[in-house]
C-alpha cells in the first residue's frame, strides 16, 4: 500500500468543480484548499506505484486540473515485504518527474 500527500493545482474558479470531481474517487482524501483557490492538498491511496500513476493520470485529464504533485509518500508495507525476504515487483516508474500540463 502507498499513501501519498499531494498537491493539486487548478484552473482559476474552478476549484469547487475539482473539489466535487475529486469526491468520485474514494481513494482521495481532501484536506484543505489554499486561501487562493488554486491548490487542494489531498492524500492519495494506492496498491502499487502503477495504481498510483494511473489514478494520477486519470485525475490530470480532467480540464480543470493543471498539475498534481506527490509531496510525499509513505510505503512502509512494502519495505517490510522486503525485509522478510518477500520480494515484490517494486517498479518506481510512476515517481519521475512529470510534464505539466500545458494552458
Amino acid at each position: 500500500m502507498i499513501f501519498s500527500g499531494s498537491l493539486i493545482t487548478v484552473k482559476e474558479n474552478k476549484l469547487s468543480d475539482v473539489t466535487e470531481f475529486l469526491k468520485n474517487y474514494p481513494q482521495v482524501e481532501i484536506y484543505t484548499s489554499s486561501e487562493d483557490k488554486q491548490n487542494i492538498v489531498v492524500a492519495i491511496e494506492a496498491e502499487s506505484d502503477e495504481e498510483l500513476e494511473e489514478l494520477s493520470n486519470t485525475l490530470n485529464s480532467n480540464e480543470n486540473i493543471i498539475n498534481i504533485a506527490h509531496h510525499y509518500f509513505h510505503f512502509e508495507e512494502e519495505v517490510e515485504e522486503i525485509e522478510k525476504g518477500n520480494k515484490r515487483n517494486i517498479s518506481l516508474k510512476g515517481f519521475g518527474k512529470k510534464n505539466k500540463k500545458q494552458l
